[in-house]
């Protein structure tokens, strides 16, 4: 009998259920369900924390499969420098379909995916983020002071994002398609974390995103004029095999560009919420003496983004002491990471101030995930998403912006609800 075998006792065996341990069910529902939360609650069932481990590793059954869970600077540690684990097979279709993309980088191993990282890597340095926070600043800086009563800023920093992010890859976009362009691609973010409606809207506006993206790479390679923008490096990208990508994985790698920048429009939206929360940051921010990376890193830790990661491995492999089945899940908790009071005291408390002087390391701060931008599965866009939150956070700081919308963020919601009322015309 195989350890995967002896971890769950086969369907068929009339005996098995009754055998199974306590708590051994299916937990996707409570996965969709409890969201951020999936996790802690879960740590609430003592039956589920595997003997040998110090509370931080649980064993679940997962979309069908055994899942161990981990959680903590040494536990992404392992997660990212354990050769034996796999990416491409451990998506969901629920996030691959909606969010990813079929064929796309994230769905990749080995050199196959560290060639097409290049692709990534390449484009979103720090020449990408100077080009993209020049345009946003001059956007928010001509249209913020004319906002008058109550208005969507999510909506609003999500259009803004929008441009900023087509000037900068070369797409095409005409000013009156902006909202349209925007509100889907926010829709394919918005779907990840649904079975349902969202999940639907979600695929919807991927379709139509694709073909917009796709019509432009194609129109691109039949000119055959190069150029140097991102959208012509990735029409013009050849894979490992030395062969251009094909048109459709080519449209989804540019989403991938994009997408991820225009979902930064979650992340502004907590910034807003953190400010009003904590006056005393808002008027550090005014004033200087709060360090808008201090608090870009904060609003990534506290605020709840992306909830966890999975991977496979393709052989038997242990952490600490437990031994984890191949072809089962690895679960790397990385909400509960970014809330583990080893690694951040008081880890509820928001506090800009706690960066100061501190070296962030690949393992301990993975709200995008962890390890190497360069070399691994870390987001190579989290550069670019500091530099845009810490461009507009003294703006949003000094705007006078007063949120109405609630500010506490339900955690049942993946990702949360993509929407903020402000009210403009207060005084910081």
């Amino acid at each position: 009998m195989t350890s995967a075998e002896a971890t769950a006792p086969a369907a068929t065996d009339p005996g098995a259920a009754a055998r199974r341990p306590a708590g051994w069910h299916e937990r996707a529902p409570a996965l969709l369900r409890d969201g951020y939360s999936f996790v802690a609650r879960l740590r609430g069932e003592d039956q589920l924390r595997l003997a040998g481990a110090d509370g931080d590793v649980l064993r679940i059954r997962l979309m069908g499969r055994t899942a161990t869970v981990i959680r903590g600077e040494d536990a992404a540690r392992f997660f990212y420098t354990e050769p034996s684990l796999r990416r491409g097979n451990a998506l969901p279709e629920l996030v691959v379909g909606s969010l990813f993309g079929h064929g796309a980088v994230h769905t990749l191993d080995g050199p196959a995916h560290q060639h097409r990282k290049t692709l990534f890597t390449t484009l979103t340095g720090a020449a990408a983020s100077g080009q993209v926070c020049s345009r946003l600043a001059r956007l928010w800086d001509e249209r913020a002071p004319r906002w008058t009563g109550e208005l969507d800023l999510f909506t609003e920093t999500s259009r803004m994002l929008t441009e900023a992010g087509t000037a900068w890859l070369g797409l095409e976009l005409a000013p009156e398609q902006v909202g349209r362009r925007a509100r889907d691609l926010v829709a394919m973010v918005d779907g990840f974390g649904s079975v349902g409606a969202r999940q639907l809207r979600a695929r919807t506006a991927r379709a139509r995103s694709h073909s917009w993206v796709a019509g432009q790479l194609r129109r691109r390679r039949a000119e055959g004029t190069g150029g140097d923008d991102p959208l012509a490096v990735v029409a013009s990208f050849r894979d490992a095999d030395g062969e251009l990508l094909p048109l459709r994985v080519a449209a989804v790698e540019t989403l991938n560009l994009l997408r991820p920048l225009v979902a930064v429009s979650w992340l502004v939206a907590m910034s807003a919420r953190a400010l009003e929360s904590f006056p005393a940051v808002r008027r550090g921010l005014v004033a200087g003496s709060v360090d808008p990376l201090g608090f870009a890193q904060e609003v990534r830790r506290v605020y709840p983004f992306a909830p966890l990661l999975a991977a496979r491995p393709t052989q038997d492999v242990s952490w600490q002491g437990v031994l984890i089945p191949a072809g089962s899940f690895v679960v790397l908790d990385l909400w509960g990471t970014d809330h583990d009071p080893r690694l951040w005291p008081d880890p509820d408390v928001f506090d800009p101030g706690r960066f100061a002087g501190r070296v962030v390391s690949p393992y301990d701060l993975v709200p995008q995930g962890g390890g190497s931008a360069e070399t691994g599965h870390r987001c190579p866009g989290e550069d670019l998403t500091l530099a845009v939150l810490m461009t507009l956070a003294p703006r949003l700081a000094a705007s006078g912006l007063q949120v109405v919308s609630p500010l506490a963020v339900p955690l049942t919601r993946m990702p949360p609800e993509p929407s903020l009322t402000v009210r403009a015309g207060g005084s910081v």
